[in-house]
């Protein structure tokens, strides 16, 4: 029969070193008695509590302290507190570090904002300590922004330079901050970089590879025959002919090839002296074109008898640009043709050094009409979408001619306002005097050979810009330089 008994389960036996029930008490150490107090001060140049979560600050950073007034004052609950923390607010600064900035700031909003902290002074003689009410303040770090080093002439960094300086700040926020896979993407980048960093003009080392395994002559075809075809490009667009050779910005396009006859037919224009006589007695010049009217004071009173002229003929461009009509066209003329006006008509509108209509004192002569014809006009009656063309860029290369700020000395030497190596100007009055859009008049000035980037903020007052940096932005400046650098033949997208 079973047993009744249920058998009990034996403890294991003991091998005397049993796990205590409860946690030993620690042993107080022989202390002598301290008397506490807490110390009553109102001062603002009370200690600080700097907390850095996130951020390995260096130890031998040194702080600058900035006290104001706080914005909302004392308040009337806030009695026990010292009067000095809570009527002053505290901000720590420096920018010692060589690539970051750190700012220590109290808190505003979160529950640190709320509490009184303090810290203990403990004078072993005295036997005593004192609490005293400290600032709290947490301490950030932020990756100081690259500067480009400044040029002589203060020039404002390309696209190239601004993608260079935005990708450094991202490799360095990635070293302080990043994970370790992060960081070793950045140096494989890094590395990268400086095995293609070669001289401008330099192939790559894909490319010279491509190259050593090409024959020596097919490399040299296909150079040669791309430099062909960019100069046939460039020849056939409808531009003035750009003078490669020349060594300063101002014979890029010489007067001769902008203007048909030269110097002879500036010479033969029209309501110079109305210009001259209306600015010598005060009276204002209202012409129909805005690029004229806003620089016509300053060229006529810099007295210098070539600008003025190269400004008349700008301006009888333009009329002669307004001239034109659309309509009753030959079907071989193409889209975006226009015609001429009846010769009269045209003789009228290009004889008035303002616009009116009543305003004619003197007419233009026939040889500069007919000089002006064949130029822009060669199939004799009609415009073609490319003639059109070729006289918007036309206008576009004269008005590098005029500076911004026409010197009043006579001589043809005078920079106006320009840098020794450059001729620049504003496209946003040809824009609207030649009502094309602001993407067309850029283009016509890239393909001039122009660089197009912001005023310089040591340009502000030549550009007449009053926003600062706010307006600057908005700005454009046309800038033409030697070597004078056209764009390049695309090659065609991806398909």
């Amino acid at each position: 029969m079973p047993s009744d008994k249920v058998e009990k389960k034996r403890k294991r036996a003991s091998n005397g070193h049993e796990r205590p029930s409860k946690k030993p008490a620690l042993e107080l150490q022989d202390l002598p008695p301290l008397a506490v107090s807490v110390l009553d001060d109102d001062s603002e140049l009370a200690p600080v509590i700097v907390t850095t979560p996130g951020v390995n600050a260096p130890q031998n950073l040194r702080l600058k302290p900035y006290l104001k007034d706080r914005a909302h004052g004392p308040s009337p609950g806030r009695s026990t507190r010292n009067k000095g923390i809570v009527s002053s607010e505290l901000l720590l600064q420096t920018s010692e570090h060589p690539k970051m900035d750190f700012v220590g700031r109290e808190a505003e909003d979160d529950a640190d904002s709320q509490l009184k902290h303090y810290i203990a002074v403990v004078d072993p003689e005295k036997k005593s300590w004192q609490f005293v009410e400290v600032r709290k303040l947490t301490l950030r770090g932020a990756v100081r922004r690259i500067k480009v080093a400044a040029e002589e002439e203060e020039e404002v960094e390309s696209e190239d330079e601004k993608m260079k300086t935005l990708r450094a700040q991202r490799t360095e926020l990635t070293n302080t901050f990043g994970t370790k896979q992060s960081r070793k993407a950045a140096q494989s980048m890094a590395e990268n970089a400086q095995l293609s960093n070669a001289p401008a003009g330099a192939a790559s080392a894909a490319e010279s590879a491509i190259l050593s395994s090409m024959p020596l002559d097919s490399a040299t075809d296909i150079a040669t025959k791309t430099a062909a075809v960019q100069a046939q490009v460039q020849a056939n667009k409808p531009l003035p002919q750009a003078n490669l050779a020349a060594s300063h910005p101002s014979d890029v396009y010489p007067i001769d090839v902008l203007v048909p006859g030269g110097l002879s037919t500036l010479q033969q224009l029209p309501g110079i002296n109305v210009w001259e006589e209306a600015v010598s007695s005060g009276q204002a010049v209202a012409t129909t074109s805005q690029y004229v009217s806003r620089r016509l004071e300053a060229v006529v009173n810099s007295t210098n008898a070539t600008q003025i002229q190269i400004l008349r003929f700008i301006f009888l461009l333009f009329e002669f640009s307004r001239a034109l009509r659309s309509g009753n066209l030959k079907s071989s003329s193409g889209p975006g043709s226009k015609r001429l006006p009846p010769r009269e008509e045209l003789r009228r509108i290009l004889s008035s050094p303002t616009g009116a209509e009543s305003d004619t004192t003197e007419t233009l002569p026939d040889p500069v009409i007919d000089a002006i014809r064949r130029k822009f006009a060669p199939q004799g009656s009609y415009l073609t979408k490319n003639d059109v063309t070729y006289l918007h860029t036309t206008i576009c290369a004269l008005s590098l001619l005029i500076p911004p700020q026409p010197a009043k000395d006579g001589g043809s030497s005078s920079q106006g306002g320009n840098a020794p190596n450059e001729l620049a100007t504003d496209p946003s009055d040809l824009r609207d005097d030649l009502r094309v859009e602001s993407t067309a008049i850029l283009q016509y000035f890239r393909e001039l050979g122009c660089r197009i980037d912001k005023p310089r903020e040591s340009e502000f007052a030549k550009w007449n810009i009053k926003g600062g940096k706010a307006e600057a932005n908005t700005r454009r400046v046309a800038r033409l330089r030697v070597p004078v650098e056209f764009p390049k033949v695309s090659r065609g997208g991806k398909r």
